[in-house]
């Protein structure tokens, strides 16, 4: 009789529209290949962003895995980010950037971030495994107690019509007020491509 095998289940949530990087393929064929873990790597392109997300914390639990990682279609892993499964962190993410349209003073910032009066601020310190209060959902990953416990897990916060916060960070809060800390590891940096407007770059440096 074969025995159940004792490495840890893991789900590999890749969410996309249609297409992903290619760059993205190196990455994944590590994780499908490391022995470590029982790897199942899933390509879901469910619309919208809030039902693929939830899609994929509803299939983890379902079938029994033991970790839900989300990678988007843009974000690519620059090192292995199943590696984080062995610090036991209910949530943490890898170190991605993000542009900012909005304010010419403050173009790239990485999505991991304090909670303040205003809303939220990077985190300061950026070496190694740190505590903050929300990351970002496209490097993200979930143990299986988190997923238990936030009911209703990727949704937005609405106000007067308006989302004011994004179902990653809401994520991230409703998991802080159940007990759980949130954490992002620098010494996992993750490629996140987007498209831009090269005028845009040139005001920014302008005005730098």
């Amino acid at each position: 009789m074969q025995q159940p095998s004792s490495k840890k289940r893991i789900l590999v949530g890749v969410l996309h529209q249609g297409w992903i990087r290619p760059e993205m393929y190196k990455t994944l064929f590590e994780m499908q290949t490391d022995k470590r873990f029982d790897v199942t790597i899933y390509f879901s392109n469910i619309r919208p962003s809030e039902n693929n997300r939830n899609f994929l914390v509803q299939k983890a639990l379902e079938e029994g895995y033991d970790y839900l990682l989300n990678i988007d279609h843009d974000t690519v892993p620059l090192k292995n980010l199943l590696d984080l499964v062995g610090l036991k962190k209910d949530v943490i993410g890898g170190a991605f950037p993000a542009w900012n349209t909005v304010d010419p003073n403050y173009p790239l910032y990485f999505i991991a971030m304090d909670r303040a009066e205003d809303g939220y601020r990077e985190h300061k310190e950026k070496v190694g495994l740190q505590e903050v209060d929300a990351v970002g959902s496209g490097g993200m990953l979930l143990s299986r107690a988190v997923m238990e416990a936030v009911k209703e897990p990727f949704l937005r916060k609405w106000k007067d019509g308006f989302a004011i916060t994004g179902l990653d960070f809401f994520f991230c809060e409703k998991a802080k007020d159940l007990g759980f800390k949130v954490f992002c590891h620098y010494d996992y940096p993750c490629s996140h491509y987007k498209d831009l407007d090269l005028l845009q770059v040139l005001k920014f440096k302008q005005n730098g």
